[in-house]
Order: structure tokens, then C-alpha cells, then sequence
């Protein structure tokens, strides 16, 4: 009876074997996966249409001008992009709108979580972006998915009309 016994651990042990072989290979892809988004970041700004005013000085220092600023983290495969619309008048800032926009190629998955003011102060306003990055598959009863992580990156607008990452 110990001969059956030992075949039936040397099948598992195989099998394990080749689970694990397969997974670290899917390791490697997944961690290719998540340095690309890590590593590529570009920073936008985007001027837009400056709010016309009357020839008083007055008025022209209180004019709006508007600004869409975006960074963009992720590459090819997976990728998220963050907007903030503004407007400044070298004193103010103001939010016009957020919102952002994701793009990604199987297996890989975005899911968008969403922009948020998070502090204000005398002439800026700051900004958090957070997404979600999983690497697996999309079924109809939820995501399977191997790897998984948020990530926030943080953004300042101020008065002047600049914008930067944190």
C-alpha cells in the first residue's frame, strides 16, 4: 500500500511543479506590466480660451483665464489619464471639472476611482487621482485577477495658471 501512496504524491508534487513554473512566468509579465506604469508618466497643460474682459485694468485682473491640465501614467498595455479643468486669475483658482479617461489590453484592467480635491489654500488647490491596476481577466461574475494595486498621484493647480505633480 506505501507504493500507491508514493505515486500519488510524485502526481501532485508534478503538478505543483508545473503550477508553479506557469505562475512565476506569469510573475514576469506581470511585473514587466507594472513597471511600465510606474516608469511613464507625462505631464500635460493644455491652455484653453482666456475670458475676454473690458479695457479697465481692474477688469482685466479679475478676468478668468481657463487651463485644462492631465497626467497620464501607464503605457501600451494599460494606461489612465487624469484631467483637471480651471480657472485662475493670478490671485484664484477655481475647478471647472475633473474627470478621467483609461484605456487597457487584455489581461490587463483599469478600473477609474475618481479625482478629489483634498486641500485648498490662498491661491492653489490640490488634487488626488487614484486607479486601480489588475492583471488577470474580466468574467461576468467579477474580475479574476492575479496582481492587483491602487495607485494616487497627487497634483497641485495654482493661481498663476501652473500645474505639477507632487
Amino acid at each position: 500500500m506505501a507504493a500507491p501512496a508514493l505515486q500519488a504524491n510524485a502526481e501532485e508534487n508534478d503538478t505543483e511543479a508545473v503550477t508553479s513554473q506557469e505562475i512565476t512566468n506569469f510573475d514576469i509579465d506581470a511585473t514587466q506590466a507594472i513597471s511600465e506604469i510606474d516608469s511613464v508618466g507625462v505631464e500635460e497643460e493644455i491652455t484653453e480660451d482666456a475670458e475676454t474682459g473690458s479695457n479697465s485694468v481692474m477688469l482685466r485682473a479679475a478676468a478668468y483665464k481657463n487651463k485644462t491640465y492631465s497626467y497620464k501614467r501607464g503605457g501600451f498595455a494599460a494606461w489612465c489619464k487624469d484631467f483637471i479643468s480651471y480657472k485662475y486669475n493670478g490671485t484664484r483658482v477655481a475647478e471647472n471639472s475633473k474627470w478621467q479617461e483609461a484605456g487597457y489590453i487584455f489581461p490587463n484592467i483599469i478600473k477609474k476611482k475618481g479625482i478629489s480635491n483634498y486641500a485648498n489654500g490662498s491661491g492653489y488647490k490640490d488634487y488626488r487621482g487614484t486607479k486601480t491596476y489588475k492583471i488577470g481577466s474580466p468574467t461576468p461574475w467579477g474580475d479574476i485577477s492575479v496582481a492587483q494595486f491602487d495607485r494616487s498621484d497627487y497634483y497641485r493647480v495654482k493661481s498663476n495658471g501652473s500645474g505639477y505633480l507632487k
